[in-house]
Order: structure tokens, then sequence, then C-alpha cells
């Protein structure tokens, strides 16, 4: 499912954010900057040394960084931390989390961005919740003036997590639409 929100292209598709084909990725990551399995395998210590230099990130933020050995399309890699459910404040941390993403997406030139479900899994973030915040967040950045940012992709890798964003996505359009908010093409 995909629709326009602005100017910005908003999709919603099955998948990981490695098989997107975006300039820039988000990838989750804890406050030390330390890199998941998947991500080391296919990009290579590269990345490892750009984030220890980089040191730490709060909880609610991200960093960016090359891509080491990650095929093009990708340009850069977004290390996120998201927050853990029940530590206090997690939609307003999801949401600047989410938020500094497309941020350093813009900042950085990057035309597309793949996300995926920020905090969900061992996190313990309700995948409903997640959805209706980072939808939320995405559609508020399509009324910045960008000059760069044209197309963010969620990646959802199982069904359920897909559905839950779907609906979500559906639901914030048809809200915008019936208020008059923004421009919107589905």
């Amino acid at each position: 499912m995909k629709a326009k929100v602005n100017k910005v292209t908003i999709q919603i598709m099955h998948g990981d954010v490695y098989n997107a084909g975006t300039a820039g990725i988000a990838v989750q990551t804890n406050s030390d900057l330390e890199l998941n399995e998947t991500l080391l395998a296919k990009a290579g210590p590269s990345i490892l040394r750009e984030t220890a230099l980089i040191g730490w990130c709060d909880v609610g933020s991200a960093v960016i960084t090359g891509k080491g050995n990650l095929p093009d399309p990708i340009e850069k890699v977004l290390h996120v931390v998201g927050p853990r459910w029940g530590e206090g404040s997690e939609r307003g941390k999801l949401a600047g989390a989410t938020f500094e993403c497309l941020r350093l997406a813009e900042s950085n030139r990057l035309r597309s961005l793949a996300l995926p479900p920020i905090s969900t899994g061992a996190l313990g973030y309700p995948l409903e919740n997640c959805a209706k915040t980072m939808i939320g967040q995405v559609i508020d950045f399509t009324f910045e003036d960008l000059k760069a940012l044209s197309k963010v992709i969620f990646c959802l890798e199982d069904d359920v997590a897909f559905e839950i964003f779907r609906r979500e996505f559906s639901a914030q359009l048809n809200e915008l639409k019936s208020n008059g908010d923004g421009k919107v093409q589905v």
C-alpha cells in the first residue's frame, strides 16, 4: 500500500530495510550503538568503526553513518535508539526517534528512507501504538519544507505487523482527507 502525502510517497511493504531499495535505511540499536549481527555481516567493520567514534546515542534519537559494504542504492545507515516499553515517555521517545531519522535523512539529502517498526519485538512496544506514532510522525514531517526526502517506506517482516501498519495508515489517510489537511493521493 502506498500514497503520496504532500510531496512524499509513503509506502507500507513486506520485507526488511536491506531490500527496500532506498538511499537510507534505519536499523535499531542501543545507546552504546552496538551493531546487530545482520548489519555487521552485511556492511562489514567500517560501520563498527564509525559507531565507535560516535560512541553514544540517547534513547529517542538516531545517528548516521556510511553504508560500509551494503549494496547500492543504500548510501547511509541511520542507527536509531527506540524506547523500551515501560520505561516512561515511550510515545514521545518513539516520535522523537522517528523524527530524528527523517531529519537526518533530509539533512543528508537522502531521497528515500526505509524504516522498521522501531522498539517492537524485544523492546516490547505494542505494534498498534508503534504504527500510530510512527505513521503520524512521518505524515507530520511531510508538511515541512523538504528539499530531498521524497519517499518513506515502512518495512514489515510479518503479516501481523504489515496488516496493523496498513490499517493505521489507511485510517490516518482517511482522517487527512476528511479534514482537508495536505494533499493526499492514493
